[in-house]
């Protein structure tokens, strides 16, 4: 069973829970999210349809509960584990905490985001995925993801980076995080 630190809404620590209870009751916690960039491109994940939640559909590049015994700089075993990337924190861009709703019936995810930016030149054999989390990793052009999550476009060409296949995708085609997320997201990626 996974244990996590639960914050009130000021992210405040005000004791520990079962992540099951925390999505169940939405009760506020920690989470780490890495996004890989490079000059061109930002990197996301397609979910297995292997998970329970939110199959098949794409995600943050790499991302995970914080446990309620790890620091922030421990989130950096997320990367490893679903991608094969060794990443040291240093290594990582902090674009600070971000507020991350979800809210659908049973499952209610509140979180503190530790958002980061991992900035670095990428290739297929970069990875090697954990196929029960990830199914695989794809490449939009920052500017178009930029318009995406600013909802200024409702779809961007998203490549496949280990078959070489291009698709149309929208947020729709995301988890579901909220759309201040995705703003939040937009806004630090110009800068990069």
């Amino acid at each position: 069973m996974e244990w996590v630190k639960v914050f009130d809404e000021n992210f405040q620590w005000v004791g520990e829970d079962t992540r099951e209870n925390v999505h169940r009751q939405g009760k506020w916690h920690e989470t780490f999210h890495c996004w890989f960039v490079d000059r061109q491109f930002i990197y996301v994940q397609k979910r297995s349809d292997a998970k329970n939640d939110f199959p098949s559909l794409f995600d943050i590049t790499a991302a995970g509960h914080l446990e309620a015994t790890e620091t922030i700089e421990g989130g950096v075993r997320e990367i490893e584990e679903e991608l094969g990337v060794k990443v040291q924190f240093s290594q990582l861009t902090s674009v600070g905490v971000v507020q991350d709703i979800i809210d659908l019936p049973g499952f209610q995810d509140y979180e503190f985001a530790h958002v980061f930016l991992y900035v670095s030149s990428f290739e297929p054999t970069d990875f090697t995925l954990q196929e029960e989390e990830v199914d695989s990793i794809h490449a939009i052009k920052k500017e178009d993801f930029i318009r995406l999550c600013s909802q200024e476009v409702n779809n961007v060409r998203c490549r496949n980076i280990m078959m070489g296949t291009v698709t149309e995708i929208g947020l729709v085609d995301f988890v579901p995080h909220h759309i201040n997320y995705f703003e939040a997201i937009a806004k630090k990626l110009v800068f990069v």
